[in-house]
């Protein structure tokens, strides 16, 4: 017989997706236990725990749910309620009925700021950027620290919004975000007695991670010092600086390669389950099933934080070692590209931070032969290389670019000597080379490259370490200085 006291409907599922650990949510949910005390069926999803996590993002994904938490959702319905609410909206959300979302906000506020802003997706608090006067708004400052090889740092500000009046995009947005000091002698940066350095906001996208309560955003800084110039670690300032003299056709699509470990020993996740290390490489890359494949909901869930936030992310896969993997971002500009990779590290870090994992982009992590070194391939183009070149042409760029070579090397990371021994994909740390399709060489040419004339050419030397704001400095003033030498030459 069936349990009078239950009110869920056979064909419901209600489920209850939270994180304890984010600062908002409870284990046990007041509202929540009030439903089922009065006979409500509501099965909670911790999204800390694997198994949870990946229960809650297939409903998710169902659904194109691209919502925070806490967050309900009827799995055999959609029917879903996103936040906090009080215990009649959710009764009505567990008794099937559809909850409406929050009136849009009036003319003043943000007017078609989901465009704007970064086509954020729909149905997420933060969209429509609804930031009415006095909202109290979560930025998470991040920038880059004197560490070698560099590392992201951050740290967290509240603060309301005076004037929103003119706000429709995130570079209006930008002019109300404040400059902030840090302590640079904690981050490698300044002595102890002269450490105050200054933080200047110069790109914001939505934190996509966070997405409940109140508004959140990620803010990358440069570092400025107390005099208002650039600080010497601020790499980002000299790459600006060069692109104003650079072509700025130049476009760069970067392939980074992470491995995910376990943060206390630092071995590779789920390499404990093996008396001495996994089975030899082979089944591992774009490997399906437990037994070659761990953690890809880390690697999709980044990736939709990425792409909900605006940093296109347009394919991940599981790489040759086991727990490694990678993720391609959209070629874009110079400075763009280079920004989109440090945000998306940042979720990177900040997603398996939850799940007790850590992030490493050791170019060399396992010191064997055995196993493959991790590298973050720049694919680069001119405007003329996309749309007029052929392959002499692009034989011909390869072959100017050895003189460059030991330049390169010195901008494309640390240790990468370790990774770069001519084996397990790669070419030599002290040799250039290039070729088509050749994935040992320093520079590849592309398989639809070679076919069409036109397109781009991978560098395949810089380390998962590199950084961007470095490499591509280095790279788009090779190619500037490359293209003069070729007009000469020619």
């Amino acid at each position: 017989m069936a349990c009078k006291k239950c009110k869920s409907k056979k064909k419901s599922e209600l489920l209850y997706i939270m994180n304890p650990k984010c600062g908002w949510c409870k284990k046990a949910d007041p509202v929540v236990d009030a439903l089922r005390e009065d006979g409500y069926e509501i099965r909670a999803l911790d999204v800390n725990k694997p198994e949870d996590l990946k229960r809650a993002n297939e409903v998710k994904a169902m659904y194109d749910a691209q919502c925070g938490t806490p967050f309900f959702i009827d799995s055999k319905t959609g029917n879903k309620v996103c936040g906090y609410r009080e215990k009649e909206v959710l009764e009505k959300w567990a008794k099937g009925e559809e909850v409406p979302q929050p009136a849009p906000p009036k003319s003043k506020d943000f007017k078609n700021a989901p465009k704007d802003f970064r086509n954020a997706p729909k149905n997420a608090p933060n969209d429509g950027m609804q930031l009415p006067e006095n909202q109290l708004i979560k930025f998470e400052y991040i920038w880059i620290d004197g560490g070698s090889p560099a590392k992201l740092r951050s740290k967290i500000r509240f603060e309301q919004l005076k004037q929103v009046t003119n706000i429709t995009n995130q570079n209006e947005l930008l002019k109300h975000i404040p400059e902030w000091s840090f302590d640079g002698s904690s981050t490698g940066q300044a002595d102890a007695d002269n450490s105050d350095l200054i933080l200047k906001p110069i790109s914001v996208v939505p934190n996509t991670m966070e997405r409940v309560r109140m508004p959140s955003f990620a803010v990358l800084c440069e570092v400025f010092d107390t005099e208002g110039k650039p600080h010497k670690t601020n790499k980002r300032a000299v790459l600006r600086q060069n692109m104003k003299k650079e072509n700025s056709d130049m476009q760069f699509g970067i392939e980074q390669e992470y491995i995910i470990v376990d943060p206390i020993s630092g071995q590779p996740h789920g390499w404990n389950k093996y008396d001495d290390t996994p089975p030899p490489q082979g089944d591992y890359y774009c490997g399906i099933g437990s037994d070659v494949n761990v953690m890809r909901d880390l690697s999709e869930s980044h990736a939709m934080a990425c792409n909900s936030a605006g940093i296109k992310v347009h394919g991940i896969n599981a790489e040759v070692m086991l727990s490694q993997w990678e993720y391609q971002l959209k070629e874009t500009g110079a400075i763009e590209a280079a920004d989109n990779l440090w945000f998306s590290r940042f979720f990177l870090q900040r997603i398996a931070e939850r799940l007790n994992v850590a992030i490493s982009y050791d170019p060399k992590l396992i010191e064997d032969d055995d196993w493959n070194g991790s590298g973050a391939h720049i694919n680069f183009s001119t405007s003329f290389m996309r749309e007029r070149a052929d392959m002499p042409y692009m034989t011909l760029l390869c072959s100017f670019m050895e003189k460059y070579h030991k330049d390169a090397i010195s901008h494309y990371g640390v240790g990468n000597f370790k990774r770069l021994t001519g084996k397990n994909e790669t070419s030599k740390y002290d040799e250039y080379t290039w070729g088509e399709t050749d994935r040992s060489v320093s520079l590849r040419i592309p398989s639809t490259t070679v076919k069409n004339g036109t397109g781009y050419i991978e560098d395949r030397r810089p380390a998962a370490n590199m950084d961007p704001y470095e490499a591509i400095c280095h790279l788009a003033t090779t190619l500037s200085e490359i293209n003069e030498e070729m007009l000469i030459a020619t």
